[in-house]
């Protein structure tokens, strides 16, 4: 409340001539004294305005004297005539003003602009009336200096971009005529002003309003500094001049105390009392940093709050300061003396909220008023008077946006009248400019665990709590809180974090274990430690579940007994504890029937026992000892147990006792105790008592002895309480299933299909298949191709929970639709080894060989091979295989079915889904028996068949590998021959050459004939001559050849 909004024309007139300083001259003689021009200068201030004006207007004055004189007036604080005088100026018709006056005319309306923007912001909660007329005629001036500059064919200066800046600025504080960003409008037309001249107070401290705007205070404590230096006055002793540096200074504290530099906000405050000692609003500043800094919430700062009250108790800033000193004071003797009506204590709360009221009469600034009511509503508050301290914050906050704490306290007093969605709206509002506030961040997450359907958003908040107080109790407690809350809508994920926050709270509690924590005294509790045990039966700890069992049980005696001082103060604490004590034995009792693989019944039994004796009204242990006596099959008894439960707890009895009946396939009994339920159901167990007689009349309604008439009446129930579960509860997947089963049963696939589907999107069903179960069961009913995507479904279920033997059966079925019968063998093959006494299993087992071994014989019966008589023998083989195996699996389950007891026998009907047909099913396997044998016979035959023609076909084929093996005989004996007489004719031939080549060597070729004597020889005889010729041919023959190779 003690910060003040610095003037546009805080520094106006105020700066110094740029340039190099002259030398002081000394004054001629004759020249009037200081003393002289001083009496002179007073003597031209008493002058009347209206006196001054007219003189100006007949002299026909420069603009700059008309300034002078307004700037004069403006430092003495005569702020109205300064612009009556400006007023005057402007509107002085200059048609033939020079051209030089022009740009002195245009700073006057610039600074008339910048005085009507600055009566305006100053104003303390101005009329929308007041701001249009004030700020319109800052627009009219700057717009007609506007067409002064254009006229001389000139930019806009530096003045004019300065004012301009400030209308923006008062646009966008005042909230008014803005047009888009005003702020950034601002920032760009300083920044121009700074570009033409950067020295420029006026410009500088705009620059440094938008700066804290933004919240820059780093930036905008620079451009005060500046301004500080080159326009304040050296050391003014009264004025405007000592008003504007005084607001100058507390403009820089307030930046130095937004950027948490104290020491200097300190200095900056202390010149604004070296100025003015009797600074009141600096000197409550003072002593209210005073106070926050000292240890006991005092230190000096009543020395800094008897100074103000000194120099003015009346001011309402003073009312404030005294008022809050008042407020602890009250407080502290309260918790001193406990005194709540008449007396020490109620006298300090008396004396402030006098001073208070007296402020809000005495003020009409906002932040005051708003301060006021705050401390109002904390007085209120305090008083247990929430709704009056509501009004009171609620002024506080429509006053002053930002009073963060005025916008916490409200937030306080909605949760403590339960108006939780209000306060998380101011909370989240408080925690974005205050997002390190531990106070803030508790209160939140408190809001949100009180509204339930935040639990996400609660589970955030209580991380960053706990991430910034690691070793704060309470924190972890509202985040363990948190997590339970989301673990019922995330419950893969939240689980997990959950039993980490509850073992750290753990942790926590042993470590402390009574110390204190902060402002607080934390004690362990039992209802940490069984909510600790919980969760870790949940997360499949038993043993230190049990653990946490017995330390909360030890704890809670403990406390009962008074040991240690933690006695319980009321009987409502005394009655917590007790109801945790039987809370505890009783889930410990529990964990030991549902331990793992070996439950220990005898023990819960026992506690079960102990708990009812104790306590005959315990309704949770007589239904948990009826189940125990249902689990031994003593049915009359375990509906005593559940009779006697009808008085504390009749829905879940009557819930109890209507499966009983269900289980025992007494539907008529069934029927009228869940309607029973149904009756007696409150509001948040109407849809579930609705979904459980739903499915009740389904399961009636489907049964094998219902007749055909009453099915019809049966589903038209089921249906009604189905719609009855979904209009009380939009979101139920569970009626919504139940919808989608009746009319999958009525035959009305493709609806019952989109049910299922949107059922399957239900975040709640992540971890349930009985969505893709039912879905499955729609596109099986379908037949053809749909039976695979029934079968992927079947598949997700069983992924989902893989130890239930009818998702299996259901798988089998699939398989066997689709006449897959290797893998509907294989599944239930898998199943008989977890499940090796199930006589239904093995029965469809049998079943599935059978099929798959007729199949094959049917299948190899209509091919007439030609071809892969070894591959048809294998499947014969395998058909027989099959067929043997499945007439034993029928002997085995007929003769079972024979020993069994008629006892024996209901209870398996009573089991099965096939209702009273598996009982004719059971007698025919005997049939089934002697069909497999028939059906081997043909088997067999088919086989011995096959053998024969295997064998003509071996015969066949070695006849063909004979007659092969002869062709390539001759062939090889006829390739042969004609080898050998193509050698005898090479030979010949050979022979023959070689007697030529003899016959050649012995003719005499003649050689030096003119030594020898040519002798004439007689002819040959005509016998020799044919022979030559003859030999002549076969030589030519011969070369002939020779030459053709």
């Amino acid at each position: 409340s003690g910060r003040r909004r610095t003037a546009p024309l805080a520094a106006a007139g105020g700066r110094r001539a740029a340039g190099p300083r002259r030398r002081s001259r000394r004054c001629p003689a004759g020249a009037p004294s200081g003393s002289q021009m001083s009496a002179e200068v007073e003597a031209a201030h008493s002058v009347p305005v209206e006196q001054l004006v007219g003189r100006l207007r007949a002299e026909d004055a420069p603009p700059v004297e008309w300034r002078r004189e307004a700037l004069s007036r403006y430092s003495d604080g005569r702020i109205g005539e300064c612009e009556h005088i400006l007023e005057a100026c402007v509107d002085v018709d200059r048609p033939l003003c020079a051209a030089a006056t022009v740009p002195e005319q245009v700073r006057n309306m610039c600074l008339l602009a910048e005085l009507y923007v600055s009566r305006a912001v100053a104003a303390c909660r101005p009329s929308v009336a007041e701001i249009e007329q004030l700020l319109g005629k800052a627009k009219s001036l700057l717009d007609r200096a506007d067409a002064l500059d254009l006229g001389l064919g000139q930019t806009s200066g530096t003045e004019s971009f300065i004012a301009k800046g400030f209308c923006a600025i008062a646009k966008h504080v005042l909230r008014y005529g803005r047009q888009g960003d005003e702020l950034k409008r601002a920032e760009i037309l300083f920044d121009a002003a700074l570009k033409m001249d950067s020295t420029c107070p006026k410009a500088l401290l705009g620059k440094a309003v938008v700066l804290t705007q933004y919240k820059e205070w780093g930036k905008a404590l620079g451009n005060f500094r500046q301004v500080l230096q080159r326009a304040a006055p050296r050391a003014p002793r009264a004025g405007l001049r000592l008003q504007c540096l005084k607001q100058l200074r507390f403009a820089i504290a307030a930046c130095f105390c937004d950027l948490r530099r104290y020491g200097q906000m300190r200095n900056a405050l202390g010149g604004v009392i070296s100025a003015d000692p009797a600074d009141v609003e600096s000197l409550c500043a003072l002593a209210h940093f005073e106070a926050k800094e000292a240890a006991d919430g005092v230190g000096g700062s009543l020395n800094f709050l008897t100074k103000a009250a000194t120099v003015d108790r009346g001011h309402p800033v003073v009312m404030l300061h005294l008022a809050n000193h008042a407020f602890y004071c009250g407080v502290e003797e309260r918790s001193a003396g406990g005194a709540t009506s008449a007396g020490d204590g109620q006298q300090p709360w008396e004396l402030a909220e006098e001073l208070l009221k007296k402020a809000l009469s005495s003020t009409k600034s906002a932040p005051v008023q708003a301060e006021a009511h705050y401390q109002l509503g904390r007085l209120r508050h305090a008083q247990g008077e929430y709704a009056a301290a509501q009004k009171e914050y609620q002024r506080c906050v429509e006053l002053e946006v930002d009073h963060h704490a005025g916008g916490y306290c409200l937030a306080q007093t909605c949760v403590q009248q339960g108006f939780y969605s209000e306060a998380v709206t101011l909370l989240e509002r408080v925690r974005g400019h205050r997002s390190d506030s531990l106070e803030v961040l508790k209160l939140l997450t408190y809001a949100y665990l009180k509204l339930g359907d935040r639990a996400a958003e609660a589970a955030k908040c209580a991380d960053a709590l706990v991430a910034k107080a690691q070793d704060d109790m309470e924190a972890w407690t509202m985040r363990a809180e948190a997590h339970d809350q989301l673990a019922a809508l995330q419950p893969s994920s939240a689980q997990k974090v959950g039993i980490e926050v509850y073992e750290q709270v753990a942790k926590l509690l042993e470590e402390t274990n009574g110390e204190t924590n902060g402002s607080r005294q934390w004690v362990p509790t039992p209802q940490m430690w069984n909510n600790l045990g919980t969760l870790r039966s949940l997360q499949g700890d038993p043993r230190g579940a049990k653990e946490a069992y017995g330390r909360g049980l030890a704890l809670a005696e403990e406390h009962l007994q008074g040991d240690a001082g933690h006695a319980p103060s009321t009987s409502e604490e005394a009655k917590d504890l007790l109801v945790a004590c039987l809370t505890m034995r009783f889930n410990r009792a529990w964990l030991a029937e549902s331990e793992g693989d070996q439950p220990d019944f005898l023990q819960a039994t026992q506690d079960y026992m102990a708990i009812n004796e104790e306590h005959h009204w315990h309704a949770d242990s007589l239904l948990q000892l009826g189940a125990q006596w249902e689990r031994m099959g003593e049915t009359e008894s375990a509906l005593h147990r559940y009779q006697e439960a009808m008085k504390s707890n009749p829905f879940h009895s009557a819930l109890m006792q209507a499966e009983l009946h269900r289980q025992r396939a007494a539907y008529s009994k069934a029927i009228q105790t869940a309607e029973l339920a149904v009756q007696v159901a409150g509001d948040k167990q109407f849809h579930y008592a609705h979904v459980f007689l739903g499915n009740l009349y389904f399961e009636v309604a489907t049964a094998p002895g219902t007749r055909q008439r009453e099915r019809d009446t049966f589903m038209h129930k089921a249906l009604r309480n189905f719609t009855k579960a979904l209009e009380h509860k939009k979101d139920s997947h569970y009626a919504a299933n139940g919808v989608g089963m009746v009319f999958a049963r009525r035959g009305k696939l493709d609806f019952a299909r989109r049910t299922f589907q949107s059922v399957m999107q239900h975040h709640a069903l992540s971890g349930d298949p009985c969505a893709f179960i039912n879905l499955g069961h729609t596109y099986l009913l379908s037949g053809g191709e749909n039976a695979r995507k029934a079968l992927a479904l079947y598949e997700r279920a069983r992924a989902l929970k893989p130890h239930d033997l009818n998702i299996r059966l259901y798988l089998a079925k699939a398989h066997f639709a689709l006449k897959q019968f290797d893998r509907c063998i294989d599944v239930l093959s898998d199943a008989t080894q977890i499940w090796p006494d199930d006589l239904v299993l093995r029965y469809n087992l049998a079943v599935s060989l059978e099929s798959y071994g007729v199949h094959l014989v049917s299948e190899e019966r209509k091919i007439r091979r030609v071809v892969g008589v070894d591959n048809a023998m294998q499947q014969m083989n395998h058909a027989m295989q099959l067929l043997n195996s499945a007439s034993r699996l029928f002997d085995f389950v007929f003769k079972q079915w024979i020993g069994m007891s008629d006892e024996a026998r209901k209870r398996l009907v009573a089991a099965s889904s096939m209702g009273e047909t598996i009982a004719d099913e059971m007698l025919a396997a005997n049939t089934h028996k002697l069909y497999c044998a028939d059906i081997q016979a043909k088997a067999q035959e088919e086989l011995v068949h096959l053998q024969a023609r295997r064998a003509e076909i071996e015969r066949r084929v070695q006849e063909n590998a004979s007659k092969k093996a002869e062709e390539i005989r001759q062939e090889q004996e006829s390739l042969k021959a004609i080898a050998e007489k193509t050698q005898d004719e090479a030979d010949e031939n050979n022979d023959r050459a070689r007697d030529l080549e003899e016959k050649v060597r012995g003719i005499d070729i003649g050689k030096n004939l003119e030594a020898k004597n040519l002798e004439k020889k007689p002819a040959p005889k005509a016998k020799e001559t044919k022979e030559k010729e003859k030999r002549s041919k076969s030589k030519a023959v011969m070369d002939g050849d020779d030459g053709d190779g």
